[in-house]
């Protein structure tokens, strides 16, 4: 029972930290990228898209899977969540590419309103290893395996880390929410390609002075492992 009323605060958190993304992102954008000779979203438009955008969370949970593991149930619900935001967009006839750029931005804000992954607890920990960890390769590496304990944690995440030299090396074989996405077509995967698996660029920088991610593979590229790749860039 204590899990599923933790489950249930999940899904409640996470669509109220997403619904505000969505009024904080549209609100200053144009209906066509870059092009404010068709308008922008007004309040009423963005209403309109934040109920289309619930209805859609509703019809998705049965493509759910019901997850034991906290942090792997609030990974894919929040991929759940971008996509549900995505075809909201579409409907009110927004570019799929744009649609999928605004979503990005959308997860983007969402830990910056946030301040990490994890509400409070994030930025006070980031503070404390500020001042005890002077080394940045050290405070980067607090933060992956911090990462590594929640959310991206097994049994969900199957992850092997290891150091070469000065580079942490995470190569993901199982990831939660690529097995949501990949129950739909190559429109959803596109997505989550375009939003989740980019989303760890500007995680890097935003993590540790001078960090920097890399990454050949992926799995939604059709790869056997997303061989990431973390580093200090001096």
């Amino acid at each position: 029972m204590l899990k599923i009323l933790i489950k249930q605060i999940i899904r409640k958190i996470a669509w109220t930290a997403k619904k505000k993304t969505i009024v904080q992102i549209l609100a200053s954008r144009c209906r066509r990228d870059g092009m404010p000779e068709y308008g922008r979203f007004t309040p009423r438009e963005i209403e309109q898209i934040i109920f289309q955008a619930n209805l859609n969370v509703k019809e998705l949970m049965s493509y759910f899977n019901d997850l034991d593991n906290l942090g792997n149930y609030q990974n894919e619900y929040a991929g759940l969540i971008d996509l549900a935001i995505y075809r909201a967009l579409v409907k009110e006839n927004i570019a799929r590419d744009y649609a999928a750029n605004l979503v990005g931005d959308m997860m983007w804000q969402s830990i910056v309103n946030a301040k990490g992954q994890i509400p409070i607890i994030d930025p006070l920990r980031k503070k404390w290893w500020r001042i005890t960890t002077k080394d940045s390769m050290a405070h980067l590496g607090k933060r992956i395996k911090a990462a590594m304990k929640y959310p991206y944690s097994e049994p969900g995440y199957k992850i092997k880390l290891y150091m070469d030299k000065n580079v942490y090396c995470m190569d993901i074989y199982s990831c939660p929410v690529f097995d949501f996405y990949k129950q739909f077509g190559e429109e959803e995967m596109t997505l989550f390609r375009k939003t989740w698996c980019t989303f760890d660029f500007s995680a890097a920088e935003y993590s540790v002075e001078g960090g920097k991610y890399l990454r050949e593979h992926t799995l939604s590229d059709g790869d056997e492992v997303c061989d990431m790749r973390w580093f200090i860039n001096k």
